[in-house]
């Protein structure tokens, strides 16, 4: 099997989260590593659900911490022109579900890592390779891998979510946010005799267009910090006033922001409005709760990435999109590159697909980190 099949058969085992089923990615990954020799281990996350690990002992204790997903979004609604779990080649992109994000940054890394044990090559620092389940959703298998692995001997950790090729030093914080307002039903022709849930709710939507502007921050390397209202629900049909009502709110932050300041400064002005709304009453909520991650450019893995690619020293981009790193080094405290194969443009997109020479070259380039 050469790199592309293997690639390929990645792409065409269902990992569509919800529900997961990543022990299918980890026994696929287990059996290649039987057949070679290889020793690994299989932890389990839940029903159906694991993290694959291995590891390749170096000269040093120090560890290089390579880690990948194996779950993906769902295909979604729309019509795609190839199946998404068919890894069909058309020139020389492969389509389907994940060949951006991130399974071609996951083969990547898994490749590079076999070929030096197929060698019998011994690094300097000490090779470990983690692909998670439930990044998509909850970063389960980030967080079960932390109750029992410690990450004090990592030197580095590279993440090989989709960045186009392209040197990333760290990603946004991602603050999600469940607000709910209450109110009291009535008969819709006597809204006088209810507290409509819906109409509060627009106080809570103004306040929260006014705190945005005011709470913007910029960096150069990561941009703008975000904040906006996605979703909304509430009322059950026309003729009652509705009792309740709620939105989500997707609050995207850069350093310094803290998202428990955030957090408390939003508590305080909804604490605010309910002393001068008649009626008002409120529930706040955190739903996820990832942390910005950054790494100086001047780093040790920084500076070697960025050699191995012929960049210049200013070549270094920041994503918006969170990763497993919030949960498993959410103080920064390691340095962290994100690098992977895949467009980040076309992740969680219909026809999803990655180039396979940027493919190929990204295994090259995983090795050559692993050995330098």
């Amino acid at each position: 099997m050469n790199e592309t099949q293997f690639l390929q058969q990645l792409i065409q085992i269902d990992s569509i989260n919800p529900p997961g089923n990543e022990s299918r990615m980890a026994n696929f990954l287990a059996k290649r590593c039987e057949a070679i020799g290889m020793p690994f281990e299989i932890q389990r996350v839940d029903n159906g659900r694991s993290n694959f690990l291995l590891q390749i002992k170096g000269k040093t204790p120090k560890k290089l911490f390579f880690c990948g997903h194996m779950d993906t979004v769902s295909p979604g609604e729309m019509q795609w022109e190839y199946p998404p779990l068919s890894g069909e080649i058309v020139g020389n992109r492969m389509y389907g579900r994940g060949a951006s994000d991130m399974k071609s940054g996951l083969a990547a890394m898994y490749l590079a890592i076999e070929s030096i044990f197929l060698e019998n090559i011994i690094p300097h620092h000490t090779l470990v390779f983690l692909a998670t389940a439930g990044e998509e959703v909850d970063s389960c298998g980030a967080r079960v891998f932390l109750e029992s692995h410690q990450l004090a001997d990592v030197e580095a950790m590279i993440i090989g979510e989709p960045t186009n090729g392209k040197v990333v030093i760290g990603h946004k914080g991602a603050l999600w946010l469940d607000i709910t307002t209450y109110g009291k039903t009535a008969h819709g022709s006597m809204p006088d005799k209810g507290i409509n849930a819906i109409e509060k709710m627009t106080k809570v939507i103004q306040l929260i267009e006014k705190l945005k502007l005011e709470w913007i921050y910029t960096t150069e390397t990561l941009g703008k910090s975000s904040m906006a209202v996605t979703t909304i629900q509430g009322g059950v049909q026309t003729n009652v006033i509705p009792d309740s009502c709620s939105i989500t709110v997707d609050i995207r932050t850069v350093p310094p922001q803290s998202h428990q300041d955030i957090f408390e400064k939003l508590t305080l002005h909804l604490k605010q409005l309910s002393q001068n709304e008649p009626n008002f009453s409120f529930d706040l909520k955190k739903r996820l709760d990832r942390p910005s991650i950054f790494t100086d450019k001047k780093s040790s893995i920084i500076q070697k990435a960025l050699k191995l690619n012929n960049f210049k020293n200013e070549e270094c981009y920041g994503v918006s999109y969170y990763t497993d790193a919030a949960v498993l080094n959410p103080n920064s405290s390691i340095p962290t590159l994100i690098y992977g194969p895949g467009d980040e443009s076309l992740a969680h997109q219909p026809n999803e697909w990655v180039d396979i020479d940027a493919y190929q070259k990204s295994i090259e380039f995983y090795r050559k980190l692993m050995l330098e």
